[in-house]
């Protein structure tokens, strides 16, 4: 998205109503509230709303975060609170370094709820349930603990868990952090290589495993599954099993049962031990969407604190609350979930497959559960399956909704509060990195659909562009030390690695990886990952943006957007490919394929639309379910994806390598034959070859499906070598279906298609509208805006002589006018005359309305679309400065080259300035223009000739009428300014008429829509 682009989304995305606003006594009730009353009195200060209350504990972070440990009601610690933070660096700032704490300890501390307080309730997929009270649980902790510290587990060992999500599960992991070992964890669904690639670098000691195999699972035995991995893990001296299922005799390590653990530990040899608050509590795992998962130490008071933050404040947690986080032991949405806890809630959690898609409404409404969190893929599945949730369930209970794991769309707030209730729907995000959020909910502010309410209290998070703060999308960065930020990598001791992933981008400030946008209010729209943002022609893309218009057409499921480079990707190097899964009966065809490219044009921009458009049966996710946007970009350039251990669904890659849309294979082509029968079928062939889909159908339009001049040629070509028949170019603007196509095939050569110079763009009655080529030759460009001129007129384009191979195309502007008016006078023999030109056709328009007012014809309308002129019929004062600005740029250039570079450099600029002298001359360069140079060698010819007659063209006063001038807001930065050329020559008086975005917007949506208003207004007044 260009900066123009980014200000009109920002001005959709402000001139919003929102879709849920919690009530004055919700309000007056929460946590929050409590809060910053009390963070006022302590410091003396009022916040007038939460933009002020966090710009405060932002930049008064230290004073914010002891505070809150201060207010934390329940928390046990010791030690002193001072100093809060060594240290302003992010990267390297140590918090509370006087500290020391127990995470479990804090999680089922007696103060924050009574122990007959029910702390956890484990659902199955065969119905039965497990509930826990908190004294309970700590019960089986405590016991636990103290047997896992008879094995020999102590501070510092690292444990590593292949568990479900179950009372098991989270029982293992606060009794082995109670000792202070450091855990990571994965669920049975991940491959082994996957598993490994994870557990192998950190030596572990200890292994906990559900063992049991059930009746969803696939992928073979789980006891060989965990065997497989130990095997694997030399380090590796006990196995603690969570079921009653023995592992294969392979398995070497001393196996023991947790039940049996658990029944002989004994609670009262056990005493809680305190640690350091930057002792390593978990060690997570990037998602390895983009090759080996990096290892992530995370300290346990930053977790801590961050989560009880997140959990009481953000989320309103409380005893009495109830959380289902439909999750698994392989996402930091575990360990969220785990420490609620620490606010008294209840954790629900369910070890099963979504066996039906209401499988989960039908748990949230079961267990009573008062916040459901989701992800944007469960979501999109209740829609798609027609589900009705406040209808079908009782889910008075529930209050509130979490959303994170991708970005949510608007659509799917919107289906929220039509089919679920009115409540506070929070897309929470943040990540594994820093094993909380960015960006979250709040319970005293309003909801917008798309966006995530507010930024983190002490977190000053902000959205950067070129290494400065900005309003526009931008990388995801916090510029302050925080508590959560991980301690580093496991195994990287000189904290290199550690460095390059997160600060190397933006020194001293954490740089996320994500793509974000903040309202002034500071909301947050999220637009995907910056890793994967693309660069069409020159100008930054962010995928989100596609998948967010996208979200709205209903045919399609999913949709991933990477770029194709290399021999695959024609003679451009690079196309952009979408992969789209639609929903079940649906088909990619041409009317679908043509509502992707006209809604991404008219939500977005030109930028937005892609080169190929495959359906495909899926996309890669990973065991998270986080689309891998890497592995497709392997596939689709034909290599093997660099994370396949990572990846759920891996089979999926095959596919999409082999699509027949992604290859440079050309599949054998039907005979032409003489039939219209057989003619239709060769080109829908040729067609959908061209186009890379099917099917086609035979009354499909060439220009609807994303058809354009150099394509048109190139289809052209191989009817002529398939046929024998040269038709002009300008028969596709007549005969734009593949049944026009063939009837002008079967009519033979005796049909005059379409004249090459002159063609009927649209038809109508009275006076007719003539368009001008650009420097393409080709008024193909154009066709689009002269269907929406709002009147009856007949509109006839004028296209340049050999864009057909059969005549020389003409050097100057002049020649070419000459014989266009011949061409007019064929429909219109006098005037008045309307002319519009598009970038160089205006200056071709404004030589016409010279020669016909120099014949006594009267001009009605003369428009000029951006029309740019050469330099040297600049004023002599801007000529000047624009030549000053170019030798100050090229001296730049010249000074960042190393010296071995610099004579080439200075070589290719002499080459480049004979070319201009030749071309001033009359003559053409030697050099083709650099984006001709991939152009068939006809279309190359009519471009370079195009060259030469605007650098031996030079506009005069004009007398005959007012010149219409429409001008694109963001100028060519290869050429100077042409306004005040314009209006010196305009004698009769300019209308200038402003368009937001660059010069190639202007003749598509959504700018296109303006142009033509600009037109009919034009002609209605004239």
């Amino acid at each position: 998205m260009d900066r123009q682009d980014a200000i009109r989304e920002s001005a959709r995305l402000y001139a919003r109503e929102p879709l849920f606003s919690p009530s004055a006594d919700q309000i007056s009730a929460s946590r929050m509230t409590a809060f910053t009353e009390a963070f006022q009195k302590a410091t003396g200060e009022r916040f007038t709303d939460y933009s002020a209350l966090h710009v405060y504990s932002a930049r008064e972070y230290r004073q914010f975060w002891k505070c809150f440990l201060e207010s934390a009601h329940g928390l046990e610690w010791s030690g002193s609170d001072e100093p809060v933070c060594i240290g302003d660096q992010c990267e390297t700032a140590r918090f509370f370094p006087n500290i020391e704490l127990n995470y479990a300890e804090n999680l089922l501390g007696k103060r924050i709820a009574p122990d007959d307080a029910p702390a956890i309730t484990s659902c199955f997929a065969d119905g039965s349930r497990v509930t826990y009270t908190r004294g309970e649980l700590r019960e089986r902790v405590v016991r636990l603990a103290q047997a896992l510290s008879e094995l020999g587990l102590t501070q510092g060992d690292r444990v590593v868990a292949i568990m479900r999500n179950d009372c098991e599960a989270i029982t293992a992991a606060l009794a082995v952090t109670a000792l202070g070992a450091t855990l990571s964890t994965a669920a049975p669904e991940n491959g082994v290589q996957a598993i490994l690639d994870r557990f192998a670098p950190l030596a572990p000691t200890m292994m906990f495993a559900h063992t049991m195999q059930r009746p969803f699972d696939t992928g073979g035995s789980l006891s060989g599954h965990v065997a497989a991995v130990a095997a694997q893990l030399p380090s590796l001296t006990d196995i603690v099993c969570l079921e009653d299922m023995e592992l294969p005799s392979t398995v070497t390590q001393r196996q023991h049962e947790l039940r049996s653990l658990i029944a002989q530990g004994d609670a009262m040899r056990f005493a809680w031990k305190r640690f350091p608050f930057n002792h390593p509590l978990f060690i997570m795992f990037s998602s390895g969407t983009t090759g080996k998962p990096k290892c992530i130490v995370h300290g346990a008071g930053g977790t801590l604190l961050e989560h009880v933050k997140e959990h009481r404040l953000h989320s309103d947690f409380g005893p009495g609350d109830k959380l289902f986080f439909h999750t698994s032991c392989s996402w930091m949405m575990w360990n969220w979930q785990m420490s609620v806890l620490a606010s008294g809630v209840e954790i629900i959690t369910y070890d099963g497959p979504v066996a039906a898609v209401d499988t989960l409404w039908r748990l949230v409404a079961r267990e009573r559960a008062t916040v459901f969190g989701t992800s944007p893929a469960y979501l999109k599945m209740s829609e798609d399956a027609g589900i009705e949730p406040a209808a079908q369930f009782d889910l008075s209970a529930l209050r509130a909704m979490m959303s994170t794991g991708a970005v949510l769309y608007d659509s799917q707030f919107q289906w929220v509060y039509e089919h679920v209730k009115q409540l506070q729907l929070q897309s929470i995000s943040g990540g594994t990195d820093i094993i909380g959020c960015f960006v979250l909910g709040n319970p005293n502010l309003p909801v917008y659909a798309g966006e995530a309410q507010c930024k983190s209290l002490g977190l000053d998070v902000q959205a950067f562009d070129q290494g400065a703060s900005t309003i526009m999308p931008g990388e995801l960065v916090c510029t302050n030390p925080f508590p959560s930020r991980p301690l580093g990598f496991f195994g990287d001791d000189d904290g290199s690695r550690f460095h390059k992933a997160y600060f190397a981008a933006n020194e001293g400030v954490w740089t996320h990886g994500d793509v974000i946008e903040f309202s002034p209010e500071g909301s947050a729209r999220l637009h995907g990952r910056s890793d994967g943002v693309l660069n069409v022609r020159g100008i930054n893309v962010s995928p989100g943006e596609i998948y967010r218009i996208l979200s709205e057409i209903h045919e399609i499921r999913h949709a991933m957007v990477v770029a194709q480079t290399g021999a695959n990707a024609g003679d451009a190097g690079q196309r952009i490919v979408l992969l789209l899964v639609l929903r079940p009966g649906e088909q990619l065809n041409a009317a679908l394929a043509a509502r992707v490219r006209r809604d991404l044009t008219r939500q977005g921009s030109a930028a937005l639309v892609p080169d190929v458009i495959a359906q495909v049966d899926g996309l890669p996710v990973t065991h998270n379910n986080k689309p891998s946007e890497a592995a497709a970009r392997d596939a689709v350039n034909g290599l093997p994806a660099r994370n396949v251990s990572s990846l759920a669904n891996p089979e999926c890659l095959d596919q999409i390598r082999e699509h027949p849309s992604l290859t440079r294979v050309k599949r054998d082509l039907p005979a032409p034959g003489k039939s219209a029968e057989e003619i239709e079928a060769y080109l829908c062939a040729l067609w959908e070859q061209h186009f890379s889909f099917s099917p086609i159908a035979r009354d499909d339009n060439f220009f609807e499906l994303g058809g354009h001049s150099l394509l048109a040629a190139r289809m052209l070509a191989d009817v002529q070598r398939a046929t024998g028949r040269t038709l002009p170019l300008s028969t596709m603007i007549v005969a734009p279906t593949i049944a026009r196509l063939a009837a002008v095939l079967v009519a033979g050569p005796d049909m005059r298609a379409g004249d090459s110079t002159l063609v009927q763009m649209r038809a109508g009655s009275g006076r007719p509208l003539f368009m001008l080529h650009s420097i393409t030759g080709s008024v193909m460009e154009c066709l689009t805006l002269a269907g929406m001129v709002q009147n009856e007129r007949p509109v006839y384009g004028l296209q340049a002589l050999g864009l057909d191979g059969d005549e020389a195309p003409q050097h100057s502007v002049e020649a070419m006018a000459r014989d266009y008016v011949l061409r007019m006078r064929e429909v219109q023999p006098s005037g008045p005359y309307a002319l519009v030109g598009y970038s160089f056709g205006g200056l071709i328009a404004f030589e016409i309305a010279q020669q016909l007012v120099a014949a006594g014809e009267k001009i009605e309308m003369l428009c000029l679309l951006d029309t740019y002129v050469h330099t040297r019929c600049l004023p002599l004062s801007q000529w000047t400065r624009y030549q000053a600005a170019v030798v100050v740029e090229r001296l730049r250039e010249l000074r960042s080259l190393e010296a071995s570079q610099r004579l080439g450099y200075m070589r290719g600029k002499a080459a480049v300035i004979t070319d201009r002298v030749r071309m001033r001359m009359g003559k053409q360069a030697h050099k083709p223009a650099p984006d001709a140079a991939a152009l068939p060698p006809v279309l190359q010819r009519v471009r370079e000739s195009m060259r030469v007659a605007m650098s031996t063209y030079k506009p005069r006063r004009y007398e005959g009428g007012p010149i219409v001038y429409v001008r694109a807001s963001l100028l060519d930065n290869s050429r100077s300014d042409p306004l005040p050329v314009w209006q010196r020559v305009a004698k009769r008086g300019l209308q200038v008429m402003q368009v937001d975005g660059r010069h190639t917007d202007l003749v598509v949506e959504p700018q296109l829509a303006t142009v033509a208003r600009t037109l009919s207004n034009a002609l209605a007044s004239a």
